[in-house]
């Protein structure tokens, strides 16, 4: 059992988790670089809004680990809390690893507890090329049949195919969830400017860990692949972790196939370069499609007020869902992050061995 001292690192809030993270990040004695990006606007407290990326141990490193949080803005208290956990653990790090730290990559559905960013982007499908013909998904007649009343949450969520269609990501309805987008999100352009910074090209080995919530079983802590199954980087993904690994081009994981995610930016940067989400379930597809399209019509109503108790209802129930604050779980999601972070620490170094058995 953890210690509420150990837990304290959670928080469903933006400020509340951004404060702890920079209190961690301030007194670490591994931390050697911290930028502080400011988002264009504000939040519902009109407090000013950051992404702040750590580097920490060795920034010349030829070896990387990269812990990402807030993609899925609502979802950044599960990231941020293991990103704390890290910092506020670790007083040295392997001479040659750099684990950089993107705290809060959308800032703005952080603090707003939503999942999207300010224009409606799902920023989790908008890594596409906005140059050329953007893809066409099914997801908008599911949900035009959702509205009009034809079919209903329950029934979506049961039928795995419907539901992973709809969460597929969509270019054609700004009003709808999953939209991708038609430009680059700010968010994209943080993740370009960073993967610049980094250079991939100039390292031996990257390991990206982008922390969600919502998907699966209860506290389960879900490592998804999406890199080719006959590619070096999915190979490189079961060596570390074994069959905890998941595959939603084979049907085995809780999340089917996608369109423009942040995965493929990363795939891009070449086969040294390995990319998982790390998924912690809550309380199943049914009660997420709920918050979701409750969520959505509040935004879209353009009256989200934060002095208004049905806003406060909404935004409850989307932190309450993405980060419940129940002991069991954050214990759960604490220890399944430690675990997958030192694997992966264990990998670049390659000091431990990587087979079911470990």
């Amino acid at each position: 059992m953890y210690a509420d001292a150990v837990l304290s690192v959670f928080s469903q809030r933006y400020a509340g988790a951004r404060d702890k993270f920079i209190s961690h990040v301030e007194t670490s004695s591994i931390v050697e670089k911290l930028s502080n990006l400011p988002h264009p606007l504000k939040g519902p407290k009109n407090e000013k809004l950051f992404c702040d990326i750590a580097w920490a141990g060795n920034l010349k490193a030829d070896k990387v680990l990269v812990l990402v949080s807030g993609i899925h803005g609502v979802e950044g208290g599960v990231g941020s809390a293991i990103q704390s956990d890290f910092v506020s653990r670790h007083r040295r790090l392997p001479s040659d690893v750099c684990v950089v730290l993107v705290h809060a990559l959308n800032p703005w559905g952080f603090a707003w507890a939503s999942r999207n960013d300010e224009q409606g982007i799902d920023v989790n499908r908008n890594f596409v090329d906005f140059n050329s013909t953007l893809p066409v998904s099914e997801a908008t007649d599911i949900w035009a049949e959702l509205q009009q009343g034809k079919t209903d949450i329950a029934t979506i969520a049961e039928n795995r195919q419907q539901f992973d269609l709809l969460s597929q990501g969509q270019y054609e309805k700004p009003d709808m969830p999953y939209y991708g987008g038609k430009e680059a999100s700010w968010s994209r352009q943080v993740v370009e400017q960073l993967v610049a910074q980094l250079k991939p090209t100039n390292r031996k080995q990257i390991i990206v860990i982008d922390i969600h919530s919502g998907l699966g079983p209860y506290g389960y802590g879900e490592l998804i692949c999406d890199h080719p199954v006959d590619s070096k980087a999915h190979d490189y993904a079961v060596d570390l972790f074994g069959a905890t690994v998941t595959e939603p081009s084979l049907g085995n994981s809780s999340s089917g196939t996608k369109l423009g995610l942040h995965d493929y930016f990363w795939h891009s940067q070449g086969e040294h370069v390995c990319y998982l989400t790390l998924e912690f379930g809550t309380f199943g597809n049914q009660q997420m499609l709920k918050v979701l399209s409750d969520d959505q019509k509040l935004q879209q109503s353009g009256k989200m007020d934060w002095s208004d108790d049905k806003t406060l209802d909404v935004k409850h129930a989307m932190q309450d869902f993405f980060c419940p604050d129940e002991q069991q779980w954050q214990e759960l999601v604490l220890f399944r992050g430690r675990q997958v972070i030192e694997m992966a620490l264990d990998g670049l170094t390659e000091n431990a061995n990587h087979n079911n058995g470990r």
